[in-house]
């Protein structure tokens, strides 16, 4: 069985017209629809989203503000940077880029952002409406998943409703950022949700959960952790890793880095190739699995236009109290 590729980029290209289409209708109303980013210091990873999330705002149309602060700022004066933010009307959307330096607590940032502005969901406040399945703006990732998996359902003529009530669904992680609130989105979907970790795999239980599930989501950070043997038979798949790894050139094998010999052969990996590789074993679960998202072009194609769709709905909620 050949698996169907859940074409992340297609849906991607989807939503960003349905979105441009809200934009233009939210800037004829008067909305400033924008995003903000905060970073303390000049950490290569956030300043890489920094400069990502710019980029995307250009592209679709969106305000984009940036407030880079020194790496010795105080705590105080970033969180006065915080509630300027809070205060400029052309900023709908905050986005706090970690990690901040010691001095500087990511409670007390996060505690400090409206919550209306909280796209992507870090504040206590909506991860309790989260929680409570009330309206609110779920995680870009979370968010994601979901909206590949529903408009699967729906191109595959499925009920969405009557597909995921019940169903057995295994997310494997449990970070705060992805596999919590992933969960929490499915179990607001009335599915049978599980959420395994290194913890279960530590115990020898991982297989246990993720061979009977229904969907199965995987959010560990760890390349090609999920084979052919831990998917149920026309299971379908979602990958959330990104790993960028090197593959020996003589056995093939994956490997963190070209630092050390191969982990399998021992070969030397100083002419290895590098390449971007998912959490699932891609080649091996296509053969099993009844559906399954690409690394890269899966579900990170998606995330962007979560957020801008959680930017909108700010935007259109700070008008309507205009």
């Amino acid at each position: 069985m050949a698996a169907k590729i859940i074409d992340g980029k297609a849906i991607a290209a989807e939503l960003r017209e349905e979105l441009t289409r809200e934009l233009t209708e939210l800037k004829a109303a008067g909305a400033r629809p924008g995003i903000a980013t905060l970073m303390v210091g000049d950490d290569f990873g956030a300043g890489m989203y920094r400069g990502a999330v710019e980029k995307f705002c250009a592209e679709m149309g969106l305000g984009y503000r940036n407030e880079t602060l020194p790496a010795d700022t105080s705590e105080e004066t970033v969180v006065a940077a915080v509630r300027s933010l809070n205060d400029d009307p052309a900023v709908s959307g905050i986005l706090p880029l970690r990690p901040f330096p010691p001095q500087v607590s990511d409670s007390a940032v996060i505690n400090s952002i409206d919550y209306g502005k909280d796209v992507d969901c870090f504040h206590p406040f909506n991860m309790g409406r989260l929680t409570l399945g009330e309206p609110g703006f779920p995680p870009a990732t979370p968010a994601a998943c979901v909206e590949l998996l529903e408009r699967y359902l729906r191109a595959e003529g499925r009920d969405v409703i009557d597909a995921l009530e019940g169903a057995e669904v295994c997310v494997v992680g449990h970070s705060n950022t992805v596999g919590k609130p992933l969960a929490l989105l499915l179990l607001n979907r009335n599915a049978t949700t599980t959420v395994s970790h290194v913890f279960t795999s530590n115990r020898g239980n991982l297989a246990k959960h993720t061979s009977v599930a229904d969907y199965l989501v995987v959010a560990a950070g760890v390349p090609h952790l999920i084979g052919a043997d831990l998917v149920k038979p026309g299971a379908v798949v979602l990958d959330v890793g990104i790993n960028r790894v090197v593959t020996c050139p003589e056995c093939d094998a994956i490997n963190r880095s070209k630092k050390n010999p191969c982990r399998a052969c021992g070969a030397d990996l100083v002419e290895a190739a590098a390449k971007t590789v998912g959490d699932v074993d891609f080649a091996a679960v296509s053969g099993v699995a009844a559906a399954v998202t690409p690394v890269p072009g899966g579900v990170g194609a998606v995330t962007n236009m979560m957020l801008a769709r959680n930017t909108l709905r700010a935007a259109r909620l700070q008008l309507d109290k205009k």
